[in-house]
Protein backbone atom coordinates (compact mmCIF):
# COMPACT_ATOMS: atom_id res chain seq x y z
CA UNK A 1 0.00 0.00 0.00
CA UNK A 2 1.19 2.93 -1.25
CA UNK A 3 0.49 6.48 1.23
CA UNK A 4 1.24 10.09 1.49
CA UNK A 5 1.66 12.73 4.53
CA UNK A 6 -1.14 15.43 3.29
CA UNK A 7 -0.18 18.16 1.76
CA UNK A 8 -1.23 20.89 -1.05
CA UNK A 9 -0.16 17.98 -3.88
CA UNK A 10 -0.20 14.96 -2.54
CA UNK A 11 -1.64 13.06 -5.32
CA UNK A 12 -4.98 12.59 -3.27
CA UNK A 13 -8.25 14.24 -5.31
CA UNK A 14 -9.07 17.83 -4.52
CA UNK A 15 -12.00 16.47 -2.32
CA UNK A 16 -9.93 13.81 -0.24
CA UNK A 17 -7.13 16.79 0.53
CA UNK A 18 -8.85 19.04 2.81
CA UNK A 19 -8.58 18.17 6.79
CA UNK A 20 -6.68 15.26 6.48
CA UNK A 21 -3.35 15.48 8.81
CA UNK A 22 -2.53 11.58 8.61
CA UNK A 23 -0.85 9.22 5.71
CA UNK A 24 -3.50 8.18 3.15
CA UNK A 25 -3.81 5.34 0.62
CA UNK A 26 -2.80 6.96 -2.96
CA UNK A 27 -5.80 5.96 -4.48
CA UNK A 28 -4.07 6.22 -8.24
CA UNK A 29 -1.04 3.27 -7.51
CA UNK A 30 -3.49 1.30 -5.42
CA UNK A 31 -3.53 -1.60 -7.57
CA UNK A 32 -0.23 -1.24 -7.82
CA UNK A 33 2.85 -3.08 -6.31
CA UNK A 34 4.97 -0.12 -5.91
CA UNK A 35 8.63 -1.29 -5.97
CA UNK A 36 10.63 2.30 -5.29
CA UNK A 37 9.34 6.07 -3.99
CA UNK A 38 11.78 9.08 -4.31
CA UNK A 39 9.89 11.57 -2.59
CA UNK A 40 11.57 15.46 -2.89
CA UNK A 41 10.38 18.70 -1.54
CA UNK A 42 7.51 19.20 -4.00
CA UNK A 43 6.98 16.17 -6.65
CA UNK A 44 6.86 12.65 -6.41
CA UNK A 45 7.64 10.20 -8.35
CA UNK A 46 6.80 5.67 -8.02
CA UNK A 47 8.53 2.93 -9.70
CA UNK A 48 5.87 0.12 -10.06
CA UNK A 49 6.55 -3.58 -10.38
CA UNK A 50 5.45 -3.63 -13.55
CA UNK A 51 8.01 -0.47 -14.66
CA UNK A 52 5.97 2.07 -15.08
CA UNK A 53 6.72 5.39 -13.63
CA UNK A 54 4.05 7.61 -11.76
CA UNK A 55 4.40 10.74 -11.17
CA UNK A 56 2.57 13.98 -9.42
CA UNK A 57 3.51 17.42 -7.42
CA UNK A 58 4.91 20.69 -8.20
CA UNK A 59 5.94 20.49 -11.84
CA UNK A 60 6.97 24.25 -12.42
CA UNK A 61 10.24 22.97 -14.24
CA UNK A 62 9.14 20.01 -16.13
CA UNK A 63 10.41 17.74 -13.90
CA UNK A 64 7.61 15.31 -13.90
CA UNK A 65 8.09 14.43 -17.01
CA UNK A 66 4.87 14.78 -18.39
CA UNK A 67 4.84 16.83 -21.12
CA UNK A 68 4.03 20.49 -19.36
CA UNK A 69 4.50 22.43 -16.86
CA UNK A 70 1.28 22.31 -14.68
CA UNK A 71 1.15 20.96 -11.27
CA UNK A 72 -0.25 16.92 -10.93
CA UNK A 73 -2.28 16.83 -7.48
CA UNK A 74 -2.69 13.04 -8.25
CA UNK A 75 -0.31 10.51 -9.78
CA UNK A 76 0.13 10.58 -13.85
CA UNK A 77 2.38 7.83 -15.28
CA UNK A 78 5.12 9.35 -17.59
CA UNK A 79 3.92 7.67 -20.68
CA UNK A 80 7.48 8.77 -22.27
CA UNK A 81 9.54 6.58 -20.38
CA UNK A 82 7.61 3.13 -21.47
CA UNK A 83 8.70 0.28 -19.54
CA UNK A 84 12.59 0.09 -20.28
CA UNK A 85 13.76 -1.73 -17.49
CA UNK A 86 13.59 0.83 -14.85
CA UNK A 87 15.03 0.11 -11.87
CA UNK A 88 15.34 2.85 -9.44
CA UNK A 89 13.35 6.79 -9.38
CA UNK A 90 15.00 9.47 -7.72
CA UNK A 91 14.13 12.77 -7.35
CA UNK A 92 15.60 16.19 -5.82
CA UNK A 93 14.50 19.77 -5.28
CA UNK A 94 13.45 20.80 -9.46
CA UNK A 95 15.13 17.80 -10.98
CA UNK A 96 13.79 14.03 -11.13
Amino acid sequence: MTECIPDRLIGQPESRARGHNRPQQVLALASHFVDDISVGSEHTLALTGDGEVWAWGNNSDGQLGVGHTVAVREPQIVAGLGRNHIKQVLVSISVS
